[in-house]
């Protein structure tokens, strides 16, 4: 299914996931313009303008630069995101800049919360420890 652009007439794709499974593994710099679905192990920094999602057996060590974050497994590293959940199960380990932080009961988060403002988005994390 897609979304028909007026001025250049062709389809552009409405919803798409990109999947890393169970058993997979990948270091570096994951750039997606999708949803992004983790089941297997990234390790570096994740850029998606879209959501990333986090399942029981995945799990992402690094840095998370997304729209929203949805962690069902383990995140370990920095988080600069509108919107983060922890569910039921989840892990959150590191530091985390939101303008929504939701910590489900039977969820673990250790760490340091920003909230998300113009002033604190603009800094990096080193910058905001000086």
């Amino acid at each position: 299914m897609g979304i028909f652009n007026k001025a250049d007439q062709y389809a552009v794709p409405a919803s798409e996931t990109t999947i890393v499974a169970s058993g997979a593994k990948i270091e570096g710099i994951f750039n997606c313009k999708t949803r992004l679905h983790v089941d297997g192990e990234i390790i570096g920094k994740v850029l998606s303008d879209s959501i990333v999602t986090i399942g029981k057996q995945g799990r992402i060590s690094g840095e998370i630069n997304a729209s929203r974050l949805i962690i069902n497994g383990l995140f370990e590293g920095n988080a600069n995101c509108d919107n983060v959940e922890v569910l039921e199960g989840g892990k959150f380990l590191g530091k985390v800049i939101s303008k929504e932080l939701v910590i489900e009961a039977k969820a673990i988060f250790e760490g340091e919360s920003k909230i998300k403002t113009e002033s604190v988005e603009a800094l990096t994390y080193e910058e905001q420890r000086d």
